[in-house]
């Protein structure tokens, strides 16, 4: 095992017997004046070479200069992960300079085996790590293996360690569709197991086994749901995978901008689809760890009465795809697949899943979020304008796109027509 760090132009890598020998100094050689004057404790962040571990991790150490601890996969790159991190940093406005001197608050070291988390005891012990931010996740929704090993195992083995650490709070990124589909208001507690129709997927399943973990572990515990995570609501700009709403926009640049047809079949109700932009979550985050008490369960979602529905996201890529008219669907099992293009078929079989929750009613209880706002949180909703900005800054980087709209682009104040179609509500 080794530890990573960087605070240096590039990460050290030490071997983690190194963290025994006895050092006047502490691990992080930072200026108490200018990066933690207090160096009470330091943040064990799992996950942070990912997308969402990594935006917590900067949104800690620019908001909190707060010292962190970061277990990541050997398979990961820590020289990768630190640059995503310090990334992050300049999202916030900071200047190079100053990222560099942030990032000497970052400790990389190799997660270990989940029955082998005492290797970590060393370096908690030394850089006085009080509390455990866990992020990493497996997102696949089928490999129920998979996910039971590292959404509900994994997080297991953590909460023990984090025990034995006795720290003083403990977070868990989990996800606002949890719940499984559900007709009302979804609460910001725990949730039993819904029937099985009403699970969206073996990973919704995951996260609600893992919550429970979480809530009956012992320890101080704040549990996040956030919702769809998309690009900056300011720059567009996204630096997670392919996963959700970019999914969708993957294929439709792989597939139908591959072969155009006039006739556009897909799934487009009026059904609002809650995203929220990475900014936001930062925010919203932040807040909630400085000021949400412990034992709380904070659904991290914007506001969905300013939401744009599945029929919004789908104008948007008329726009782009230009057919001549657009049969809409309310579910894709009412599309009969064999009898539409077959890329379009590949799309919706591709996108099936992720259409599937898109299109059910998702209303979340907000008492928490709705607090820290009218507290004076900055949380920007994100809504119409904001996720076409982020569909702009998709197109910007996508050659296919700008050669199929250079190529089908009609004439302006052209628009297709709209043919709703909806078989199952026909008696």
């Amino acid at each position: 095992m080794s530890v990573t760090f960087s605070n240096t132009p590039y990460p050290v890598v030490l071997p983690v017997d190194w963290l025994m020998m006895d050092f006047p100094m502490p691990l992080v050689t930072s200026s108490r004046s200018t990066l933690h004057p207090a160096f009470d404790g330091a943040t064990l962040v799992t996950g942070a070479s990912g997308f969402l571990g990594g935006l917590v991790a900067a949104s800690l150490i620019i908001g909190e200069k707060r010292r962190l601890v970061l277990p990541i996969r050997t398979s990961a790159n820590p020289v990768e992960c630190r640059t995503r991190i310090q990334h992050a940093l300049l999202d916030y406005g900071v200047t190079e300079q100053d990222a560099v001197e942030l990032m000497q608050l970052v400790v990389i070291v190799e997660l270990p085996p989940i029955d082998r988390f005492g290797d970590l005891d060393n370096v908690v012990s030394s850089m006085g790590v009080d509390e455990v931010v866990h992020c990493a996740g497996c997102v696949d929704y089928y490999d129920k293996r998979l996910l039971q090993l590292v959404n509900v195992e994994l997080t297991s083995k953590l909460l023990a360690a984090a025990r034995r650490w006795c720290v003083r709070k403990f977070i868990y990124l989990s996800s606002a569709y949890c719940s499984g589909y559900m007709t009302e208001i979804i609460p910001e507690r725990l949730h039993s197991d819904p029937a099985p129709a009403d699970e969206p997927t073996e990973y919704t399943r995951s996260k609600r086994m893992a919550e429970w973990r979480v809530a009956e572990s012992g320890i101080p515990f704040l549990i996040l749901r956030p919702s769809i995570v998309i690009g900056d609501s300011r720059t567009g700009r996204y630096t997670g995978k392919n996963y959700g709403l970019y999914q969708m926009w993957r294929a439709i640049e792989g597939l139908l901008c591959r072969e155009y047809m006039p006739i556009w079949y897909t799934v487009a109700p009026p059904v609002p689809v809650n995203l929220i932009h990475q900014d936001a979550f930062q925010s919203g985050f932040l807040d909630i760890y400085r000021k949400i008490s412990p034992n709380a369960i904070v659904h991290l979602v914007s506001d969905i009465a300013k939401s744009p529905t599945m029929r919004d996201l789908v104008w948007l890529w008329a726009d782009v795809y230009f057919p001549l008219e657009i049969h809409s669907y309310a579910r894709v099992d009412d599309v009969p697949l064999y009898a539409i293009p077959t890329r379009q078929r590949r799309f919706l079989e591709l996108a099936w899943k992720n259409l599937e929750i898109a299109t059910q009613s998702w209303r979340f209880e907000t008492t928490y979020l709705d607090s820290l706002r009218a507290a004076g949180l900055t949380f920007a909703d994100a809504n119409l304008e904001t996720v076409a900005q982020c569909q702009r800054r998709y197109i910007e980087g996508s050659a296919r796109i700008q050669e199929h709209i250079s190529r089908y682009a009609r004439r302006a104040g052209e628009q297709p027509r709209l043919i709703e179609i909806f078989p199952h509500l026909v008696q």
